[in-house]
């Protein structure tokens, strides 16, 4: 086959622009030929690549296998639930009505203790001014 043509092809096949006869003739080429540019070697790997692609077969898998109810599963899941139920149980007790009364108190410390911080770093900023003001203040009457 001409050279020049299968070059063309080439150019074609890798642009996308090839119809399924035309790479069939450069698949045909390759497979054949004996007289191959060594730059068009690499080719020959990629085109041999869909007729080693064609012969490859899966095995069979042994298909779905069926799932029935088992009665001993069934009781095991029911076990399995109540013991998580006494488990989880005994390590969250509920709390009485003191400690609940005792939480709600400290719960609310914890807030005003947040707004208390807050003011003292308003203040501390204004005293970091004037420690700013009173460093200056110094170096100007020296």
């Amino acid at each position: 086959m001409d050279s020049n043509k299968i070059k063309l092809l080439l150019t074609k096949y890798l642009e996308g622009n090839t119809s399924l006869s035309e790479e069939e003739t450069l698949r045909l080429y390759f497979k054949t030929s004996e007289n191959i540019p060594p730059e068009w070697e690499g080719y020959r790997m990629f085109f041999g690549y869909f007729d080693l692609a064609k012969t490859e077969r899966y095995p069979k898998g042994r298909g779905k296998q069926k799932f029935g109810f088992r009665p001993w599963m069934a009781v095991a899941a029911i076990i399995a639930v109540i013991f998580s139920i006494q488990f989880y149980s005994s390590k969250h007790p509920t709390l009485s009505a003191d400690q609940k009364e005792a939480q709600l108190a400290f719960m609310q410390f914890k807030s005003n203790m947040k707004k208390v911080s807050s003011h003292f770093n308003k203040g501390a900023e204004k005293v970091a001014y004037l420690d700013y003001w009173n460093s200056t203040t110094q170096k100007l009457i020296k």
